[in-house]
């Protein structure tokens, strides 16, 4: 339960400034989404860095250009996170010649915390809304120098399910089972995907039996009752209950690798944004709002595009997964890990399993090394 309740969320505050220096240049951007403001980063490589293929153009094919010109990686936090876990991910991807962008979902991180009250009501669906419309603001704006360059998204726990709704275009009413990619997306690596908004979601994963579905729903009913809605409660634990030590310890059984990469940066973006004005109604919005599609209902809608066939004539959208073995959070064992186990043994599909052990629910800031290695090693496949 402690948990469920370590929420981050913060009154943003947006900053707009650049740092030089001799291996890459930091942008943090001034950018509102639906009026409201976002916090996020961008770092490009130093040139040396992105060196292409001096002898692509000699070989007079347009495939070879396209193939050479590197992806620009987006990266999407889980759950109450922020821009700061992701901080070796980006400098790894920067080492490699990534142009690298992070940012803050609504209601979470240095984000702005609207509720009802401005209109806003978090999803799933929003949060990929925000993504996509990122992208086509500031990234593919046309003064971008990679303009209309690939899009790879990255994503962790529910992080994972705002990059699927995003590149599947399921946030738009108007989108169809065949998705359109207006952003250029080239492939998606997620670590550790999570099952929904909320923990209701669990109980639309496929292996339950009716009455378990039921007892599930049941149980969550009550939660909700007593404390998702409670923003008495939810207030006092915020101010109260969350203190940087339970923050700590809560981080560090996550960690199964490292443990003492939960550093005061890292307890530290978690704790002041959950003391904020505006977390309670966001942390309330988002334990008792519509959980959304599952991973699993989202390929079944949108088939088409993560298939092969011999009928069609485009290949299958790139999907890679990175899992911590030991994760209590979103178990391998659990529905969306197995979804996509089996997954990955499927021809028609492009889609690669990668299990890192040991490490937990954040691969990337757990076992840094090797979840770096296994996203950089299916970038170089795409």
């Amino acid at each position: 339960l402690l948990l469920l309740l370590l929420v981050g969320q913060v009154h943003a505050f947006v900053i707009h400034r650049s740092i030089q220096s001799s291996s890459r240049t930091q942008s943090l951007h001034a950018w509102k989404f639906q009026g409201h403001d976002v916090y996020t980063e961008s770092f490009k490589p130093s040139p040396l860095s992105t060196i292409s293929n001096p002898f692509a153009s000699l070989l007079n094919n347009p495939q070879n250009s396209k193939r050479d010109q590197k992806p620009i990686l987006v990266l999407i936090h889980g759950f109450g996170c922020s821009t700061t876990y992701w901080r070796k991910t980006k400098t790894a991807l920067l080492d490699a010649g990534y142009e690298v962008h992070a940012l803050d979902l609504l209601g979470q991180g240095q984000s702005s915390k609207p509720g009802r009250s401005n209109g806003i009501e978090y999803s799933i669906r929003l949060w990929a809304q925000q993504v996509d419309t990122y992208i086509q603001e500031i990234i593919d704006d046309g003064s971008n120098s990679n303009n209309n360059a690939p899009i790879v998204l990255c994503g962790n726990s529910l992080g994972s399910l705002v990059a699927l709704t995003a590149v599947t275009g399921d946030f738009d009413d108007s989108s169809s089972s065949t998705a359109t990619n207006n952003n250029n997306y080239q492939g998606i690596c997620m670590f550790n995907c999570g099952v929904g908004f909320n923990s209701r979601g669990i109980a639309n994963e496929e292996q339950w039996a009716p009455w378990q579905r039921f007892l599930i729903n049941a149980v969550y009913n009550v939660l909700e009752l007593l404390i998702f809605r409670n923003t008495l409660l939810l207030t006092y634990v915020l101010n109260n209950v969350v203190t940087k030590d339970l923050l700590r310890d809560t981080l560090q059984s996550l960690y199964k690798c490292t443990p003492s990469n939960v550093d005061d940066e890292l307890v530290d973006s978690f704790y002041y944004p959950a003391k904020e004005e505006g977390s309670v109604e966001a942390l309330s919005q988002i334990y008792t709002n519509d959980p959304g599609a599952t991973p699993m209902e989202l390929h079944r809608r949108y088939q088409d595009m993560f298939s092969t066939t011999a009928s069609s004539n485009s290949k299958a959208f790139p999907v890679h997964l990175v899992w911590g073995d030991d994760d209590a959070v979103t178990p391998l064992e659990g529905g969306v890990g197995q979804f996509y186990c089996n997954l990955a043994q499927d021809p028609t599909k492009r889609i690669s399993f990668e299990t890192l052990s040991p490490s937990g629910h954040i691969p990337f800031d757990d076992n840094p090394d090797a979840s770096n290695q296994s996203l950089l090693t299916w970038l170089g496949t795409l």
